[in-house]
């Protein structure tokens, strides 16, 4: 193999650093860039589920994901009264079994950053443009240098700059299922002990928890809405769009806006995917959820990102630093997986909200759908060999 092929990874989330662990254990020396000043703390919980659970074994890394794991002990359905309706294990409450854990964004990005200490990492790395031709890629930085690379991996997000300066509009879509999410921490002033509590109704849901840190909870907001935001990205926007929603809804939720102000980590999206017939385009490649990724409320995002990233680095090894067979033959391997999962995306988002109130017998009902099709999708390779 020939180790002197010069490749960029864009991107410090969950894909860009698991790419770079396979790449560099299948013997090239990639280079890690991200826009970015620091790593993003904190943000969402994710489960590792699945196949993913085997590929975190294979790179050492899922005992450290279980030592940092959330650990929800108790879940509890209210209505909008604050009323009692239903409790659940904290596992079956978040549709957990076997070995799958709960992990904060993040920590996993955390632990993927340690399994690469001697891989180049640089902050603050804005790209303006990129060129490409048959030998290679030039990549143009914002503050006026130039580099050239054999290959670039773009493992930028849902709405990937690379994407953009590369793919035709008509080469990709961004497709909103017609919700949003939101997450942040406020002081836990409800004194959660390792438990979840969540309202359900007329089509809108909040949560909030308080696990690891005593002082602190975690709250969330998910709810269906045709509405548009003209800048998805715009904070203000973001935030003043959950208010409105949420002014009228009862039990904790004025309470806990009134807190959102201070909190540092605010995270709000529209539940969406990409949809993409090619993840490639000559030298330049898309993994996670960059090129496929399933929406946020699927859980599944950062599973494909870790099947992707050792699927890609794995076809890199076996095509000698080939792109384009490489990038053949990641899509040929990976796309029936992404499939299955983009389909679950669009039916779990259509199985949560209920219409009116939430009963114990609509939470057991989805609870048991979920779980069996979760099992089903999140296992839905088979992983190839590599070593």
């Amino acid at each position: 193999m020939s180790k002197n092929i010069k490749i960029l990874i864009i991107g410090a989330g969950i894909a860009g650093p698991a790419i770079c662990y396979w790449l560099k254990r299948f013997g090239f020396s990639p280079v890690l860039i991200e826009k970015s000043a620091t790593i993003r703390k904190g943000g969402q919980a994710l489960d590792v589920r699945g196949i993913a659970t085997h590929i975190a074994r294979e790179m050492g890394i899922y005992d450290q994901i279980c030592d940092m794991r959330t650990r929800i002990e108790t879940g509890c359905f209210v209505d909008v009264t604050g009323k009692v309706l239903h409790e659940e294990h904290g596992d079956k409450f978040g549709y957990r079994q076997d070995d799958e854990v709960e992990i904060l964004r993040g920590d996993l990005v955390e632990i993927l950053m340690k399994t690469i200490p001697d891989i180049p990492c640089r902050f603050n790395q804005n790209i303006v443009s990129m060129q490409q031709d048959e030998h290679g890629v030039t990549v143009n930085f914002k503050d006026g240098r130039a580099e050239n690379y054999d290959i670039v991996i773009a493992a930028d997000d849902i709405y990937s700059a690379t994407r953009r300066m590369i793919f035709n509009k008509n080469e990709y879509r961004l497709i909103h299922l017609g919700s949003y999410l939101s997450t942040f921490t406020i002081p836990n002033y409800l004194g959660l002990n390792h438990m979840e509590m969540l309202c359900e109704a007329n089509q809108k849901l909040v949560a909030i928890n308080s696990d690891n840190n005593p002082e602190m909870a975690r709250a969330g907001f998910m709810f269906r809405s045709q509405h548009a935001l003209k800048d998805v990205r715009d904070e203000h926007e973001q935030k003043q769009f959950l208010l409105d929603t949420f002014r009228d809804f009862g039990w904790e939720a004025q309470n806990i806006l009134e807190r959102m102000p201070q909190s540092n980590d605010f995270y709000f999206d529209a539940i969406t995917q990409v949809k993409m017939d090619d993840w490639a385009k000559g030298r330049i490649v898309l993994v996670g959820d960059a090129a496929y990724s399933a929406s946020p409320l699927s859980g599944q995002g950062n599973n494909l990102a870790l099947v992707g990233a050792y699927i890609l680095a794995g076809e890199l090894k076996n095509s000698d630093g080939n792109p384009i067979q490489a990038f053949t033959r990641y899509h040929a391997l990976l796309h029936s997986f992404v499939e299955a999962n983009q389909k679950y995306g669009v039916w779990v988002s259509n199985s949560f909200f209920a219409e009116d109130e939430i009963t114990k017998e609509i939470t057991e009902e989805r609870t048991k759908k979920i779980l069996a099709t979760m099992k089903s999708v999140s296992n839905a390779i088979t992983l190839p060999q590599y070593e």
